[in-house]
């Protein structure tokens, strides 16, 4: 199946908050994936879309999960000025970042109560799972490339986050855009012990753990196109309150 035509953040969303020539966003600039998006980009989005479809379908109540973090996490690249290149490797790592899961037992991933401590040792290692998943694919290997991205998904702005306790700009920028709309997801849908929450409130949270959990600067993006974003999830059929 053909990835859907994605509509372009519109031109006054996008805002060069990076140098385009900056180390971080060659880091980010994708390992040796610029080497293959030109030619093999559609084939690519395919492939990660796919395993994305894998993952989620493990779990209803996480169903196009993956591909929400893909979408959001490519409006976000561009607004922050990533060339169409770099937001189309942070795209696919969105769709890719949970495959690590795939190696968890349905007894931790699918459990309705609270994770105890031997839980959360298997859920920490899915992000170092997932990253060895897909090095053997060329395009997604290398420094700055789309499986360390995944591996560093769960890092947090301070420090605090696993597997490498990265911190600040340590953390690949397109982990730390995913982090942002893995979170806005997550938040978003319901799960066992807890109802969704509202757009505005889960923008709000995120906002609110700006440089602990976030990085501000795409903290600071999701609330300049926080309409352009809601009006994606609107589209899904969630209930995200009113613009």
């Amino acid at each position: 199946m053909l990835r859907p035509a994605r509509r372009e953040v519109p031109s006054h969303f996008i805002r060069p908050a990076i140098n385009p020539e900056s180390p971080v966003l060659l880091k980010v600039a994708v390992g040796h994936w610029a080497g293959f998006c030109a030619e093999h980009c559609e084939f690519f989005h395919q492939f990660a879309e796919s395993l994305g479809n894998t993952v989620d379908a493990r779990d209803s109540l996480t169903f196009n999960h993956s591909r929400e973090v893909a979408e959001v996490s490519y409006l976000l690249a561009r607004a922050m000025g990533l060339p169409s290149a770099h937001a189309e490797a942070v795209h696919i790592a969105g769709h890719l970042h949970d495959i690590g899961k795939i190696g968890i037992p349905d007894s931790v991933l699918k459990k309705e109560g609270p994770l105890n401590d031997d839980d959360w040792h298997w859920i920490r290692k899915h992000p170092e799972i997932g990253a060895k998943i897909v090095e053997p694919v060329h395009a997604f290997s290398g420094t700055g490339g789309i499986a360390e991205i995944i591996n560093s998904h769960h890092e947090r702005f301070d420090g605090s986050g696993y597997p490498n306790a990265l911190s600040e700009d340590t953390i690949p920028l397109g982990a730390r855009i995913i982090a942002v709309a893995d979170t806005l997801s997550a938040l978003l849908q319901d799960r066992p012990y807890r109802r969704g929450t509202s757009f505005e409130a889960a923008v709000g949270e995120i906002v609110r753990c700006s440089a602990s959990q976030f990085d501000p600067a795409v903290v600071k993006v999701l609330w300049a196109i926080q309409k352009s974003v809601g009006n994606y999830f609107l589209r899904k059929h969630f209930n995200l309150g009113h613009y």
